[in-house]
């Protein structure tokens, strides 16, 4: 075998891997801009206290792996894990803006908005809204849930 028939044996054969990466991008971008500009400030952050992803994945009591995906930029990451973060690296993802945003909605409306009488709708079991969140009722200590 020559060179050149080694090399077209070898050849990717096909566009389809480029195509439904690009395809995922163009249809997740809505979210994505977002990991990716989280990731980028965790990782400067992560250099100025000198902390590696083991530090802090033990910090944030998850696994390596699980901050390694937080950092590639493409995790879909939820408030929980912002809020774990904030704390882990003292500082703020996203705090300020909403901050400022809870100065205009006084707590008197955010109490009647977030009252059990306030949903519409059946819970799960007839328990209390209050007990759940997202409709879900909250894991209690055992930490973020991988799939």
């Amino acid at each position: 075998m020559n060179t050149i028939d080694f090399l077209r044996e070898k050849e990717h054969k096909s566009k389809d891997d480029f195509i439904s990466k690009a395809q995922y991008l163009k249809d997740n971008w809505s979210w994505l801009k977002y990991s990716y500009a989280i990731a980028i400030k965790v990782r400067r952050r992560m250099r100025e206290l000198g902390l590696t992803q083991k530090g802090l994945a033990k910090k944030m009591e998850c696994t390596q792996q699980h901050i390694s995906v937080i950092l590639s930029g493409k995790a879909n990451i939820t408030l929980e894990t912002i809020s774990k973060l904030e704390q882990a690296l003292s500082f703020e993802l996203i705090g300020q803006g909403l901050q400022e945003f809870g100065s205009y909605f006084p707590e008197k409306e955010a109490i009647g908005f977030l009252s059990d009488s306030a949903v519409n709708g059946s819970n799960p079991g007839d328990a209390k809204t209050s007990e759940f969140v997202d409709g879900y009722l909250p894991r209690k200590n055992k930490g973020p849930k991988f799939h």
